[in-house]
């Protein structure tokens, strides 16, 4: 057993978080020192993310719960690797001509100079990867929370943003985490609070725990209730569907294939059969308008593009479009 097999899920298992749903979107944030506005727009949606024998794929499907949100698209880290950024993605100042920040286009970059740096070359067979990446981000995201003075309706186990990161390791194969990012707030004045963003919690998806079923694997944000959100892709899966049942009896390749995944043995099913399934069960079962991004981190080839996420337009100065009345806020009312 290597080191970083060993490594993979002991160094980095820090703390699992059992997040609440998160119903403020977008977040507008006034300084006391200063009139202008931090609008924080946040990325929405649904992550499925199977592993096949010859590779892992990564999908997602984009919720709209704001016209203006951004998307919740894979993004190619390049090599072996793909991730979603999902939650506080992007930020923007309505009185500046600056365009937004977004933490989404950054974020390739700033994981390339994290993995290239001597220190992460050094240490390159341990588990070290996942935590440089996560840091990266972090220094980044501290910066822009900083610039949040007053207090926010978020509970420190909410997450600020959350990260689902796949990718491939030879000599020990395709795994998945999420990186999720917390804050903690100190008031310095009467109503002038310093937000700091904490070091992310590190969960390893894949592969599961011994004696635990290989199949598909969601995660959403905002954080998910079961309870009453949508059912998963699996859960409909299993129930025979009738918008699946279909699909999954196209071929005998793709039949077989799915019935691996269903029965916990993913690792036994053949991706390109996976993912001709994906393709058209995704669109089946999602709004119309809900747009669905797709890549496989094959094995061999590395990553390769499925459905590539469109590329969204600069947004429009935020002050030329004026807040609506009654749009949600993280500011705390008097009386809740």
């Amino acid at each position: 057993m290597t080191n970083r097999h060993h490594g993979r899920r002991s160094s980095l298992r820090f703390l699992l978080f059992l997040s609440v749903y998160l119903i403020v979107h977008p977040w507008f944030l006034a300084s006391p020192a200063a009139a202008q506005e931090v609008a924080v727009n946040l990325a929405e949606g649904r992550v499925v993310i199977c592993a096949a024998k010859d590779g892992i794929i990564v999908a997602t499907i984009d919720a709209h719960s704001q016209p203006d949100s951004p998307p919740a698209g894979v993004v190619a880290l390049g090599g072996s690797r793909a991730a979603v950024m999902m939650g506080a993605v992007e930020w923007v100042h309505p009185e500046s001509k600056d365009a937004p920040a977004r933490l989404d286009a950054e974020f390739p970059r700033l994981a390339a100079a994290a993995l290239h740096s001597p220190l992460q070359q050094k240490n390159a067979d341990s588990a070290s990867d996942i935590e440089a990446v996560g840091v990266a981000v972090l220094e980044r995201l501290r910066v822009l929370a900083g610039q949040l003075h007053n207090k926010i309706g978020v509970s420190e186990e909410e997450p600020l943003l959350r990260i689902v990161l796949v990718d491939y390791v030879e000599g020990y194969g395709p795994e998945a985490w999420t990186l999720d990012y917390h804050i903690r707030q100190e008031e310095l004045a009467a109503d002038y609070w310093q937000t700091r963003v904490l070091r992310p919690s590190y969960t390893q998806l894949y592969p599961p725990d011994k004696g635990q079923p290989h199949t598909l694997i969601e995660v959403r944000y905002p954080p998910e209730n079961r309870a009453k959100d949508e059912p998963e892709l699996l859960d409909l899966l299993r129930q025979n569907d009738a918008r699946l049942s279909g699909i999954r009896a196209s071929n005998p390749i793709v039949a077989k294939s799915v019935a691996s995944v269903s029965d916990g043995q993913s690792q036994k099913s053949i991706a390109a059969a996976d993912v001709e399934f994906l393709k058209s069960a995704l669109h089946a079962i999602v709004p119309q308008q809900s747009q669905v991004s797709m890549a496989n981190v094959d094995f061999e080839k590395g990553f390769q593009w499925i459905l590539e996420p469109p590329r969204s337009a600069a947004p429009p100065p935020a002050e030329a479009k004026p807040q609506e009345p009654g749009a949600p806020s993280l500011l705390h009312k008097p009386g809740t």
